[in-house]
């Protein structure tokens, strides 16, 4: 298990002085990266073969968001690794370690020269340490687009500070652009994001809206249909 404490400032913050979810995901991110970072014989292991971990999907529960000046906790841990996936839960805590927002995440293993994924060998799945499974509720990581007519909306590009260090768009970045394309006063307390094909600098990307009664799903594209992440906002 791997934390990070952070007082909330106004960067981390909306208009409301809530915390925003790009900030969330962030400290989410963040810390599950430091979790590996941590673990120096998986580190090495994985350096060594030129092996990353690249988010599948992510679920988040938003139970409330810490205000402005609140410090919170950000706690991670895996709590099952198989040959392809990683799987791990990692939760948002006030100070008196009641959670705020809970999350888990399917992470696969590629190989960074090819872009494909991979098996991992039973040597180091036997080194992962495994910990309890968060009680929360687990949807399916895959987003069903509903046969309902789409909303398009304007296209947008991806611009330089979309970018992380693989060169790919951040899987942050996904969620806050596909949030622009949500109705002002649509509030959200679940969302789900299903991460499928990295999008690049300078790529265009073409959002289809599907608003469904309790849920609004948008598919980020590229032109040719193909979609580079699905995002479902749900009330």
């Amino acid at each position: 298990m791997f934390e990070i404490k952070r007082e909330l400032g106004r960067s981390n913050v909306g208009v409301d002085s809530a915390l925003t979810l790009g900030s969330a995901v962030d400290f989410m991110q963040d810390c599950s990266i430091f979790d590996i970072d941590s673990k120096k014989n998986l580190k090495d292991y994985l350096l060594s073969r030129k092996v990353e971990i690249y988010y599948a999907s992510r679920q988040i529960d938003i139970l409330r968001m810490p205000a402005y000046t609140e410090n919170i906790t950000i706690k991670t841990w895996i709590y099952e690794c198989k040959r392809a996936f990683v799987n791990r839960n990692t939760v948002i805590y006030d100070k008196d370690n009641k959670a705020c927002i809970t999350s888990f995440s399917i992470g696969a293993f590629v190989d960074v020269a090819s872009g494909k994924a991979i098996l991992m060998p039973n040597e180091f799945i036997s080194n992962v340490k495994i910990y309890d499974k968060y009680p929360m509720e687990y949807l399916d990581r895959r987003i069903n687009i509903p046969n309902i007519k789409a909303v398009t909306a304007q296209p947008t590009s991806v611009l330089k500070y979309h970018l992380d260090f693989n060169n790919h768009v951040n899987n942050t970045k996904y969620i806050s652009i596909a949030q622009e394309y949500l109705p002002l006063d649509f509030s959200f307390k679940q969302v789900r994001v299903e991460y499928k094909t990295p999008a690049k600098y300078k790529d265009t990307i073409y959002p289809f809206k599907y608003i469904k009664e309790n849920a609004i799903i948008i598919d980020l594209c590229a032109e040719n249909g193909a979609s580079y992440a699905t995002v479902e906002f749900m009330n």
